[in-house]
């Protein structure tokens, strides 16, 4: 039989994220766990390739990445891993396995990605919920493995005082919602629900983070459309320049 990464590599992504996520927790079992760990180390490589690529056409159109507050303080779009993003996911994987090989492999291989700010020529590039993929929180110092203890064990206490009743899956958040980036009060941020159920990370209770990804490059990191807060569209081809010869992961 080939192999999961064999086929990876020869084009047929989607099938194969569709035959991994149906394994379900069996994709850490032998004969599996290493071949799908390597298709979730290839789509680390392809992922970074392409923020390296989005940042690069960004910033040479001027575009300056900007914190989501009143002061719209400039900051890094794109912090590559640090060197305890290697330590963060054993301590991740070990507190919440099974641990989702592909949030793994953007931690080691791409880091924190903050696409937040209005492009010279697209104010409204914030209110398109730009990409923001922050699990090392690296502009704040790092501490990624502190905070999260924290929060895990604050869900866990809140638990314990209401037994029988039906809690919310833990989340690791990720990013603020595409309101929140945009200074706007509005939901809870985006994250991925723990203890994870196989190779993939469920964003919600139905978005593969692959899949949020792959939509998102798609439109050059800017995928959304808030209308109510006046949106307006890109000028023309400039979505599509972005997303240029991006891969597919």
């Amino acid at each position: 039989m080939t192999s999961y990464f064999a086929r990876y590599q020869a084009g047929e992504h989607d099938d194969v994220w569709r035959d991994l996520r149906a394994l379900g927790p069996t994709a850490y079992d032998a004969p599996h766990r290493e071949d799908a760990q390597a298709v979730a180390r290839e789509m680390g490589v392809r992922a970074r390739r392409n923020v390296d690529l989005i940042v690069d056409r960004l910033q040479s159109d001027g575009f300056v990445a900007e914190r989501n507050d009143d002061e719209a303080t400039p900051r890094p779009a794109h912090f590559p891993p640090s060197d305890d993003a290697a330590s963060l996911v054993d301590w991740l994987e070990e507190t919440f396995a099974p641990f989702p090989m592909t949030v793994a492999a953007w931690i080691r291989e791409v880091g924190d990605v903050w696409l937040v700010g209005p492009h010279p020529r697209w104010p409204q590039s914030v209110l398109a919920d730009p990409l923001v993929v922050e699990f090392e929180h690296s502009v704040h110092g790092g501490g990624s493995r502190d905070y999260y203890a924290e929060e895990w064990q604050n869900w866990q206490d809140d638990a314990e005082d209401y037994p029988g009743e039906d809690a919310e899956p833990f989340q690791l958040d990720f990013a603020p919602d595409a309101l929140h980036k945009a200074n706007i009060s509005g939901d809870g941020p985006y994250g991925i629900q723990l203890p994870g159920v196989g190779v993939d990370g469920l964003v919600g209770p139905t978005l593969w983070f692959v899949d949020d990804l792959n939509d998102t490059f798609a439109a050059g990191g800017f995928p959304g459309a808030l209308h109510e807060e006046g949106y307006v569209d890109p000028p023309a081809g400039l979505r599509e320049g972005l997303a240029r010869d991006l891969l597919r992961l």
